[in-house]
């Protein structure tokens, strides 16, 4: 393994033995068993997108040890940020109905900020262009294959239904909004014009998350701050240099500050007006410094 992969590695170990610690002995089992099925679902969905349709590819440069056509950090990753969608949705008290889609929007958050960074930083390409080098389909690819297996878990039906739906529900949406839609759209006529909508996003979920008002979200939001300082060493790295970066990374790092201002439920008036707006904060935190690494390019692709 190399250096990335190694970094890659402590990242997933130390949010496994915070996140393990955070739950239930009784039920440490099934959560083991659900991330192996996700794992195994994603190299599914992913090695089969690849193959198929030839819109991204992982570089042999960045990443060393691959299971077929996708590298195995990133297999590891995969259970990490469905795991993280799952727990948000539950803080957020999501219905069981809405499950599917409720982590298809919130892996796209994640998708949203990762992407440009981790093309810039060389880690995949896209043959297709987009905002950032990065096609709008390929931060909602991320979301298809999270809704797949939010269907299983949602339905009560084992959880190696979601080796079947994960895959499954991913090509047909994919497929869906590709034909339907953005096959026949113009690329983003102007590069500041996918941020403004980003900084659109957060707000609309800091709101969602006011109103709602949930409760636990500090501990989620540390669980993912090792895989945040990852992620905005990249994007100061590759990034920094550019004005329309500097804004996309502002608009994940205000919600964050606003989350320094939150002090715990008991505090004083004035700390309590500001944790309300802090809670929001984290949860926008918490959807958007996943550790993710999902589907996606193919510059460098894997012959």
């Amino acid at each position: 393994m190399n250096t990335l992969e190694l970094c890659c590695l402590a990242v997933v170990a130390l949010w496994l033995v915070l996140r393990f610690a955070r739950e239930p002995g009784a039920s440490r089992g099934a959560l083991a068993g659900r991330m192996v099925v996700v794992a195994l679902a994603a190299w599914l969905a992913e090695d089969s997108c690849v193959r198929l349709y030839g819109f991204y590819g992982y570089s042999q440069t960045a990443w060393r040890v691959f299971v077929d056509r996708v590298p195995l950090l990133v297999l590891l990753i995969w259970p990490v940020v469905v795991t993280s969608a799952l727990d948000l949705a539950g803080a957020l008290r999501v219905r069981a109905a809405r499950l599917p889609a409720a982590l298809f929007a919130l892996v796209v958050a994640d998708a949203w900020f990762i992407e440009p960074i981790a093309v810039d930083a060389g880690l995949w390409a896209w043959t297709e262009s987009g905002p950032f080098a990065v096609p709008t389909i390929g931060a909602l690819g991320w979301g298809c294959f999270a809704a797949g297996v939010g269907l299983a878990l949602s339905r009560g039906w084992p959880v190696v239904a979601a080796l079947a739906t994960g895959p499954l529900v991913c090509h047909a949406l994919v497929l869906a909004l590709w034909w339907g839609a953005f096959r026949w759209l113009p690329d983003t006529p102007h590069p500041w014009l996918h941020p403004a909508a980003a900084w659109v996003v957060a707000l609309a979920l800091v709101l969602a998350v006011a109103r709602t008002r949930p409760d636990g979200l500090r501990g989620l939001v540390w669980l993912r701050t090792p895989a945040a300082v990852f992620f905005f060493s990249l994007l100061w790295l590759h990034g920094r240099d550019d004005d329309t970066r500097r804004c996309w990374r502002g608009r994940w790092r205000s919600p964050r500050r606003g989350w320094r201002c939150s002090r715990g439920r008991r505090r004083p008036r004035q700390s309590r007006t500001r944790g309300r707006a802090g809670a929001p904060a984290q949860a926008a935190v918490d959807v958007l410094i996943a550790p993710s690494t999902a589907p996606r390019s193919l510059t460098e692709a894997r012959s």
